[in-house]
């Protein structure tokens, strides 16, 4: 059995699921699927599981967000968990590489979209900069974000550990944008925390996926991520070689992969994988 962490995520997932140390493992048929998913799955993973429960009823679905690398390390760690849905390919073709991952249910489930968004009111007074329409001044995009003043400060997910700080890095240096900036940046610990820094008018602008703006009053988007330099955002899963929840989880991402499940991602923003039948 791999080791434990003490500070994994899913330890509550564990214990109200009768799995944690010293605990009689529930029968397969009892024990809920438990997932691994990126911050920005948080809209949609409900409905989902929702759909799904309804047209297979059991077992139930537990679900851990984060920061798809701190997740991935959780797995790597001993985590609970039957599969992981995340932000970008990294993650789970590194758990795949390593065999703890299936190979053969690696899948892409949806596309998404970086885009800059800005407080909702179009100035931050801690930035002095106005971010609004034209009229009220500059309209701030990923190719003129080197013309905020020095101390405007922009919200990003951490590159090393956050998909969507990873993109937007990969955005800014295909740009020659990425030194500049680099000592003006706020790091979010997941597209969620970058969101909220935005909300807060604590930056300027932030780095988050289309879908995370979709019906937040606080914020707008400012300008989306299109063109040779903008990242190809891909949301993968897979499920965990050996999970004691491997076959419902299978289960559930073939209905993630279904008609059914892809037109729950197109409600929620989401695009379809590059192999969708149009």
């Amino acid at each position: 059995m791999r080791h434990m962490s003490k500070r994994l995520l899913f330890a509550t997932l564990a214990a109200g699921s009768a799995l944690g140390p010293g605990a009689g493992a529930a029968p397969p048929s009892e024990r809920p699927i438990l997932l691994g998913a990126a911050a920005s799955l948080r809209n949609v993973l409900p409905d989902l599981i929702a759909a799904f429960q309804d047209a297979q009823g059991r077992p139930a679905i537990q679900v851990s967000y984060g920061a798809s690398d701190a997740l991935r390390l959780q797995v790597e760690a001993g985590a609970p968990v039957d599969a992981v849905l995340f932000a970008a390919p990294h993650e789970v073709d590194a758990l795949v590489d390593k065999g703890l991952a299936e190979r053969a249910t690696r899948r892409v489930i949806a596309t998404n979209k970086l885009v800059l968004i800005g407080p909702r009111d179009g100035l931050d007074p801690g930035a002095r900069v106005v971010v609004g329409p034209p009229s009220r001044g500059p309209t701030v995009t990923f190719k003129t974000l080197a013309m905020l003043p020095a101390d405007a400060r922009i919200a990003i997910g951490d590159p090393r550990s956050v998909p969507a700080g990873r993109y937007a890095k990969q955005a800014l240096e295909a740009l020659g944008e990425w030194d500049a900036l680099a000592p003006r940046l706020v790091l979010g610990n997941d597209v969620a925390g970058v969101l909220s820094i935005v909300r807060r008018g604590e930056a300027v602008a932030g780095f988050v996926y289309e879908t995370d703006a979709l019906g937040v009053d606080e914020v707008k988007v400012l300008d989306p991520a299109v063109g040779p330099w903008a990242p190809r955002v891909e949301l993968v899963a897979a499920v965990i070689a050996g999970a004691q929840g491997a076959d419902g989880a299978r289960r559930f991402l073939d209905f993630v992969s279904s008609t059914r499940g892809r037109a729950a991602f197109a409600e929620h923003g989401f695009g379809p994988p590059p192999d969708a039948v149009p």
